[in-house]
């Protein structure tokens, strides 16, 4: 069974307030990706492949080549593919998935693993992917999720945290904190599900933030896997600086 990565590089990362992709901003000195590269260059599954979708040059000029050649062994880097991602992270993950199967040999599509990951998640376990291994081939699809801790309340689509004025009494909708949960990455499926999943939603315009809700879309059920605390996603400045105290623990 064969087992490929898309490791998902493409955004700006504007919410840092960096003037580079946070991807490139630095954990005890190497940057993000890197960290989260090594979640499967370094993985006992010993993935065949790993793409990695990176920002058009419109939007960052940076030689992505010679940046994975000058930090990563020559036999690692073999397995390397860097393609140039979308827009949105679902016109990345479609980018990905296109490109896996231009060189995955037709025999694979059925029983070929991917996982899919965020670069901004670079704390994750290597049995949380033996977990998902294990899952996605008996099941199809699994993910890693989180128990939600705190009370979520469902607000309108017209506010704007923006410009709200918090003064202003709105009508909210309390959700039952025991029925929810909070999805992670990676998420892993099956190649053929993934690709029928994306082909679905290109028919039907059905947009999402992550891709295990592309699988749901088609009616198939999938499996959550609880992961641990250290499964952050790195999106703010304080996050960096969250992740610096984080990575004693995680890499003692």
């Amino acid at each position: 069974m064969k087992s490929y990565a898309i490791l998902l590089a493409a955004g700006t990362g504007l919410r840092t307030g960096l003037s580079i992709p946070k991807q490139l901003a630095k954990i005890k000195d190497k940057e993000i990706i890197l960290h989260s590269l090594e979640i499967f260059t370094k993985s006992t599954i010993n993935f065949d492949a790993v793409i990695i979708a990176t920002p058009p040059s419109s939007v960052f000029d940076f030689n992505w080549g010679e940046f994975f050649k000058k930090n990563i062994a020559g036999g690692t880097l073999k397995k390397l593919h860097i393609i140039t991602g979308g827009r949105a992270r679902q016109d990345s993950v479609g980018n990905s998935i296109k490109y896996l199967e231009s060189i995955l040999p037709a025999s694979e599509t059925e029983t070929a693993i991917v996982f899919i990951h965020d670069s901004a998640r670079p704390f994750v376990k290597d049995e949380e992917l033996s977990s998902l291994l294990a899952l996605t081939a008996a099941h199809g699809a699994a993910f890693l999720c989180s128990l939600a801790s705190e009370t979520i309340k469902e607000v309108s689509k017209e506010v704007n945290f923006d410009k709200l004025i918090l003064s202003n009494p709105l009508k909210l909708k309390t959700l039952k904190r025991d029925n929810l949960i909070s999805a992670k990455t990676p998420q892993a499926f099956k190649f053929n599900i993934i690709k029928k999943a994306f082909d679905a939603a290109a028919r039907t315009n059905f947009v999402s933030t992550d891709d295990i809700s592309l699988v749901e879309n088609l009616g198939l059920p999938v499996v959550p896997v609880l992961s641990t605390d250290f499964n952050i996603k790195i999106t703010s400045a304080l996050d960096i600086e969250i992740a610096e105290l984080l990575y004693d623990k995680f890499k003692p």
